[in-house]
């Protein structure tokens, strides 16, 4: 019975984060089946948890093979796909207090449109999109809180592979601002357990300014189920002062399909600021599925120690996040 109870709390929470939540007030009926009641109330959620994941998959696919159709003729259901994802998070930290996130993202194979090129489209933070860092620096893994309406902005753009290692990209964000990317990736395979990820990212954007950003990550696997990674990145521009750097020593073990607990320790800082050392900390990261395979769960911990060009010496501050990623 608690069981169906943690899970029906579950399913609860996930409709208010998505904004599509069923009101189900409790009912007791004269016989006094309330197990039952509260079965039934458990399936109604999970139909409407289901009917969301069908009508988001069935609009975009819609607004995609539509768009597809403009450049050419070839039928987008025979070839096309369509997948996306919706992240939100609660987070918190002593020296902010509470903040919530939303991203979107959606991944497409167009038939015409591949032809010459790839479309991409989103809601994402608008300057880490457009410098192109890796995921383990961005605000929402360091549990920093964003405004919706002047961090995050939607953009679309079309990109092309020139050849294996090398694509540019062309977008707008913001409703008007363009930006453009050049990007390289290269791995090298040291050994079998082993390799170094070299990325490069030469950007061009209204606001932004030209700039570039480099990732250099190594990865080595202690056995099937664990892995060590040092992931790095530096962004140096016209619009900022120095170079503004990032790094993060971490361990990565998996528990089956989709469970992974990682322990981290993260510093970021710029080279020309007052404080060489902008915050350094520890992060926890315990993720699994909650419904299937398309709604992951994610626990966030961190202890950090941060400290700003008016601050008098280094503070401490304890952060968590809870967060949802709903695939469609």
């Amino acid at each position: 019975m608690r069981t169906e109870k943690v899970r029906a709390a579950v399913f609860r929470t996930i409709l208010m984060m998505l904004g599509v939540f069923v009101l189900a007030a409790p009912v007791v009926a004269e016989d006094g089946n309330a197990e039952a009641d509260a079965e039934a109330d458990d399936e109604l959620e999970i139909r409407a948890l289901e009917i969301t994941r069908e009508g988001l998959h069935g609009s975009a696919y819609w607004l995609v093979a539509n768009v597809d159709g403009w450049f050419g003729e070839k039928p987008f259901e025979e070839r096309g796909r369509v997948s996306g994802t919706l992240r939100t998070r609660a987070l918190y930290r002593e020296d902010d207090g509470v903040d919530t996130d939303f991203r979107v993202r959606l991944q497409v194979h167009m038939p015409n449109v591949s032809e010459w090129g790839y479309l991409f489209i989103g809601r994402d933070n608008e300057r880490e999109l457009i410098r192109d860092e890796d995921e383990a620096f961005r605000r929402e893994q360091s549990l920093l809180p964003e405004s919706r309406d002047e961090d995050q902005t939607f953009f679309v753009g079309i990109g092309r592979v020139l050849r294996e290692n090398l694509d540019l990209r062309l977008g707008v964000r913001g409703g008007y601002k363009l930006y453009a990317q050049a990007r390289y990736r290269k791995t090298w395979w040291l050994t079998d357990d082993s390799n170094i990820d070299y990325r490069q990212t030469l950007f061009l954007a209204v606001a932004e300014g030209l700039g570039t950003t480099t990732g250099l990550n190594y990865a080595l696997a202690l056995d099937a189920d664990t892995a060590f990674r040092w992931r790095n990145s530096a962004t140096i521009g016209t619009e900022t002062d120095g170079v503004e750097w990032s790094t993060s020593l971490g361990l990565f073990r998996t528990f089956g399909r989709q469970r992974e607990l990682s322990f981290e320790l993260l510093g970021k800082g710029n080279t020309e600021g007052t404080v060489l050392v902008e915050e350094y900390g520890l992060r926890a990261i315990y993720s699994r599925p909650l419904y299937r395979d398309w709604i992951i769960g994610e626990l966030i911990g961190g202890y950090f120690w941060p400290r700003g060009e008016e601050d008098p010496e280094r503070y401490e501050t304890l952060a968590a996040g809870l967060g949802l990623e709903f695939r469609f």
